[in-house]
Order: structure tokens, then C-alpha cells, then sequence
């Protein structure tokens, strides 16, 4: 479910908040500080162990330390979590300080529900930059007809010089975009009733097409052939 690393000496196996976080499916190792640089990255959130005001200073040490190594959660378990302690530990950048005697339950509860929300969040800006990044593309892919001097701009590239058969095309293509034409309408839209082979004349005003859109005009990204059918404007 989740890595959640407990930082300190301090023997753990007999605390019921981390045997509760176990039993509640949560992968709980003990590591020492020098691990940290190692395997920080793997974890979910950290626990610091804090036996007495004695040790406030190494808590403090090792908060500093995780902090500056992740973002992930900090939470301290102190033996007697006092107002003054708790400040501290928010000071040098903790989460919670949670004291010893809090029900185990409990416990278990705020930890898991916590990593779950900032899970959620986390896959929602995954989705939401999938969704940036799909748009951008789509931009880039954007085709601008410009029919004062029969040109082509597509995203970012610099305008393309098209003939006037080339940009007709082009342009039946665009405005049924997504949508196969047949050879013959492409045919009739570029030469009328005028007799000729459709499809070899389309096929080869459509390659001179390509070599000035596409990046590689035998992987085109724009326009789609569509076996025995004719092509279609993809974008």
C-alpha cells in the first residue's frame, strides 16, 4: 500500500501504532539515517521515533535531513508530545508530532487516509499534465490555410509554399478533417470533368503534398492513405 519508513534505533516491534500500520498493509521498514540518501526516494512518508526531551535534538537533526532530501510526509512520535516540543518540530519542518499513547487505530487512520488524498492529488496532476501535454501536441499539430498566396502553416514551422492544385486539396482536406474523401471527389474538386487516371493524379499530388508537410513523408503524421478508399486529413 504504502512505504513509510520509520528513522531511529529505537526498537519498533512492540509499538502498536506501527504493528497497526502493518496489519493495515502498509510496508513499515527501519532504516538508519545513513540509508537515507539510498532509499528516501522509495518512501511515502517517514516516522521519527522520539524517546524523551533528550532526543529532541537528534529528531530535529533528522528532520532537517529528510527535508532536504524529499517532500514527503514527516510525522514525529514522540514519548510526550508537548506544545513546546511540537513548535519545534513544525519549525524545522515536520507535519505532526503525535504522542506515544495515541490510540493505535487512530493512528493508522490519519497516516493512510492522509498518503491517499496526497496519492489522489498526485494522480490528478499526473492526468491533468497528460492532458496539458496532449493539448500542446495538438496544438503543434494545428493547420493554418492561408489562401493569399496558396501557403501552409502547421504549429510552429515556418509557412509552407503550396501550388494551387496542392493547396485545394489541402483544403477540402482540412475542412473535412477526420473524414475519408475518396480519390474520385478529390479528383473532381482538383480537375473537374477533366479525363485522366484519379487515382494515380491524386496519389501523386497528395506525395508532392507530404514531402513539403510531413517530417517523413513515408510515416505521415497529417495526411492518412485509406486502402482502396482515398485519404483523410488526421490531426
Amino acid at each position: 500500500m504504502f512505504n513509510i519508513a520509520v528513522v531511529n534505533d529505537v526498537e519498533i516491534s512492540k509499538l502498536e501504532c506501527i504493528s497497526e500500520l502493518k496489519e493495515g498493509g502498509c510496508l513499515v521498514p527501519q532504516i538508519d539515517s545513513g540509508e537515507l540518501d539510498e532509499r528516501i526516494s522509495e518512501m511515502n512518508a517517514v516516522i521519527i521515533i522520539e524517546s524523551g526531551l533528550e532526543d529532541i535534538g537528534l529528531t530535529c537533526e533528522l528532520i532537517v535531513k529528510v527535508r532536504s532530501l524529499s517532500n514527503c510526509f514527516i510525522w514525529v512520535l514522540s514519548e510526550e508530545s508537548t506544545k513546546v516540543k511540537r513548535v519545534i518540530h513544525l519549525q524545522f519542518g515536520e507535519d505532526t508530532t503525535f504522542d506515544s499513547h495515541t490510540d493505535a487505530y487512530e493512528f493508522c487512520l490519519f497516516i493512510t487516509k492522509t498518503l491517499e488524498r496526497r496519492s489522489g492529488r498526485q494522480a490528478n496532476q499526473d492526468k491533468n499534465e497528460r492532458t496539458k501535454q496532449s493539448t500542446e501536441a495538438e496544438k503543434a499539430f494545428e493547420i493554418e490555410l492561408i489562401p493569399t498566396n496558396f501557403s501552409v502553416k502547421i504549429g510552429e514551422k515556418n509557412e509552407i509554399a503550396l501550388t494551387k492544385s496542392e493547396f485545394k486539396i489541402l483544403k477540402l482536406l482540412s475542412d473535412r478533417k477526420g473524414e475519408a474523401i475518396s480519390y474520385e471527389e478529390l479528383y473532381k474538386n482538383i480537375w473537374g470533368k477533366e479525363k485522366g487516371d484519379k487515382k494515380y493524379r491524386v496519389a501523386s499530388l497528395i506525395f508532392h503534398l507530404r514531402k513539403k508537410l510531413e517530417d517523413d513523408s513515408f510515416e505521415p503524421k497529417y495526411i492518412r492513405t485509406l486502402r482502396s478508399k482515398g485519404y483523410m486529413l488526421f490531426n
